[in-house]
């Protein structure tokens, strides 16, 4: 993917995962919503050059050169240049441990790919219920500072036991289910009652190269 186009769907990933007009955009970066229009808009036409990539970065609180990144598809990992470190945690007891996150004595650390909430953690994979899109041993970020929707994958937690699992989330009218997306996979759906909380939204996954 060339780079106008990576810069391109970085900034409007950006600007849908914000919910942001194209005017709250362009008061946020300094800029029109004409010019905002041009190099994010439904029809967008014109590039956006290093020294604006690095103006919209700033202006946001990104790591330099996040625009730079490629969107990943499904299957894709993204190698990642922050600098910010995020707990590497179980999938078990991932709930437990954020509760005394400090006393925890986390031995492993990946580095997010990108600005994340102050909650944020990198979960681990266990199992295959979530295969073949999610493997054992995949590192996957969770930001409890994302908002949650029908389809997302998430992780959530049992209260009785503080015990997590790692799921996409759907909906049927009211009522909420953690599903499992390996069909061979029992039980595929757990219907989310007062025993069940959401922790955090996925956001990325990572590896170490």
């Amino acid at each position: 993917m060339d780079i106008t186009t990576t810069r391109r769907r970085r900034v409007q990933a950006i600007i849908s995962d914000r919910a942001l007009t194209l005017k709250a955009f362009a008061d946020l970066i300094d800029r029109s919503q004409g010019q905002v229009s041009a190099i994010a808009g439904a029809s967008a036409h014109k590039g956006i050059g290093n020294n604006l990539a690095r103006h919209i970065e700033a202006c946001l609180d990104l790591p330099k050169g996040f625009l730079d990144q490629p969107l990943h598809d499904e299957n894709a990992a993204v190698v990642t240049t922050s600098t910010r470190r995020l707990p590497v945690l179980g999938q078990a007891s991932a709930g437990k441990v954020m509760e005394n996150i400090e006393d925890a004595h986390v031995s492993e650390y990946v580095l997010a790919p990108g600005p994340t909430g102050p909650q944020a953690f990198a979960l681990r994979i266990e199992g295959i219920s979530m295969e073949p899109r999610f493997q054992e041993g995949d590192k996957i970020v969770i930001d409890p500072d994302l908002e949650w929707h029908n389809g997302d994958f998430v992780y959530a937690m049992r209260l009785s036991d503080n015990s997590g699992t790692f799921k996409q989330l759907r909906t049927e009218g009211d009522d909420l289910y953690l599903c499992a997306i390996n069909p061979s996979f029992e039980p595929r759906y757990t219907r989310m009652d007062g025993e069940w909380t959401i922790i955090g939204k996925a956001r990325w996954r990572v590896e170490d190269l």
